[in-house]
């Protein structure tokens, strides 16, 4: 047997190393393509291309610190039309006119000196999913203002929410505007959170045996991981119509029968408010039926305060309202008087651009949703948040994926031309390749996907974003006082 020295195990593993070098150089750098496949390889330029691929930020827990101090600016104005200090975490306005929030600012006020029912909705994609980001907001604003809840509650949740402990009989189906339902949709009138459940497949009228009978149930509990104003509630209400034939519910708090009714058929989704008095430990919805309503929303809150909604759509870009039937959104949005509206995405159309003009284009089609939104409730503020950094592998090195900036420019542009604030979520990370320092760090904000924010990393975004509402609001107030 042939034995084979270290010498040439040597010789070898530069012979491989240079075919590696050469292959590097030969094959160029966006790969080569045989057939429906193409193939990549290291390219060398990528060892002296440092211009993308350098961590924003060497210690998030010093940069992070440093925000906090940067969200402390004066607030020594005196006209509504303020000179601000722009920061890195400060809203932005077109022509720096903070008007766009006045509405929700107002709101607050009257929720203070005469009381009532303010709602703010958070829609965003999966970043906020598990009520992360919202549950900061809800938390402080509950603490100032009064309100306790959840709020609006998917009946057939895609995740568990850290707002409200919720468990489903097994014969419900989710039907969504947005993907990642598992019913076929038949109509276009979804309701507030863009999606329902149904414990039978829809049927036109003639072919429902009015004599079977299909059993469901809806439970809630408060979660140990809300807030303490969040686990209370004192009424639930539930969105709900669209079916053929009478459907008996059940309303039940820790088993005592508090109502019982038929709902009768309708064209049309109607609000049915059911009073509880204090928190029950188990809530329980139970309906029985030949056809089953579209059950849009529950609705857990009480009469007095500010209710803020976590309404995650799982890879939505956002761009889903105009397809969602406009007599139902907007009524329900007045019914909740609604006076900020949040709308927090851009990932999902990142991964899929090939050009900063998609950018742009994403912008524009944006925009005509926020004014479908203006059309349906003018009386509400609008709140746009731009992506968060995201980062993708390139040559084995994770770096910002390209044109995030073109949707965060197309999505600022957009929320400026329709009088809208907006918030810089990349831009206060710390901008291009700032995610990879945010997996990096310890404590853990942002996870090993290099797209969402651990619950440390989401609450701390909250927080930014709560200093920089807060902020504005401060002007306002001193600017009336002044």
């Amino acid at each position: 047997m042939k034995t084979i020295t270290p010498f040439k195990i040597f010789l070898f593993l530069i012979a491989v190393f240079g075919c590696c070098a050469l292959l590097s150089v030969v094959i160029p750098k966006e790969g080569i393509k045989i057939g429906e496949t193409s193939f990549k390889f290291f390219h060398w330029s990528s060892l002296t291309d440092t211009t993308n691929n350098q961590p924003a930020i060497e210690n998030v827990e010093a940069y992070l610190a440093s925000l906090d101090s940067l969200a402390s600016d004066s607030l020594a104005n005196d006209t509504l039309n303020v000179d601000r200090t722009q920061s890195i975490t400060s809203l932005q306005f077109a022509d720096g006119n903070s008007a766009a929030l006045f509405t929700f600012f107002e709101s607050l006020e009257q929720l203070q000196s005469k009381g009532g029912n303010v709602h703010v909705l958070h829609y965003g994609d999966s970043q906020i999913e598990s009520d992360r980001m919202t549950n900061y907001l809800r938390e402080k604003w509950q603490g100032i203002y009064g309100g306790v809840g959840p709020g609006l509650v998917c009946p057939v949740p895609i995740t568990a929410s850290a707002a409200i402990s919720q468990s489903q009989s097994s014969n419900w189906t989710r039907h969504t505007v947005y993907g990642f339902g598992d019913g076929k949709n038949v109509h276009s009138k979804y309701g507030i959170l863009g999606s329902y459940g149904r414990f039978t497949s829809p049927k036109d009228a003639a072919s429902i045996n009015p004599q079977d009978t299909t059993k469901a149930w809806l439970e809630f509990r408060p979660s140990s991981m809300a807030s303490s104003s969040c686990r209370q509630y004192s009424k639930v209400a539930v969105y709900m119509g669209h079916h053929h034939y009478g459907v008996r519910l059940n309303i039940l708090a820790d088993d005592s029968l508090i109502s019982s009714e038929i709902i009768p058929p309708t064209a049309e989704a109607t609000k049915y408010t059911y009073r509880l008095g204090s928190t029950p430990k188990r809530l329980r919805l139970e309906f029985a039926g030949p056809d089953s309503p579209d059950v849009q929303a529950v609705l857990l809150e009480n009469d007095n305060g500010i209710h803020v909604d976590n309404i995650a759509l799982r890879g939505s870009s956002g761009t889903i309202f105009r397809k969602i039937q406009g007599s139902e959104l907007g009524s329900q949005i007045r019914d909740l008087n609604a006076k900020l509206i949040i709308l927090q995405f851009g990932g999902n159309s990142v991964p899929g651009l090939s050009s900063a003009k998609g950018g742009k284009d994403f912008g524009n089609y944006f925009q005509s949703q926020i004014q479908y939104l203006k059309q349906l409730h003018p009386e509400s503020s609008i709140l746009v948040i731009g992506p968060s950094d995201m980062s993708t592998s390139v040559d084995g090195v994770y770096m910002t994926w390209p044109y995030l900036e073109s949707v965060r420019d197309g999505m600022r542009d957009a929320a400026f031309a329709e009088g809208c604030a907006f918030w810089d979520m990349y831009s206060v990370m710390g901008g291009r390749n700032s995610m990879v320092s945010w997996v990096s760090s310890n404590p853990q904000y942002a996870g090993p996907d290099y797209t969402h924010f651990t619950p440390k990393g989401a609450r701390k975004m909250a927080e930014l974003l709560y200093k920089a509402i807060d902020r504005e609001h401060e002007l306002w107030k001193n600017a009336k006082i002044k």
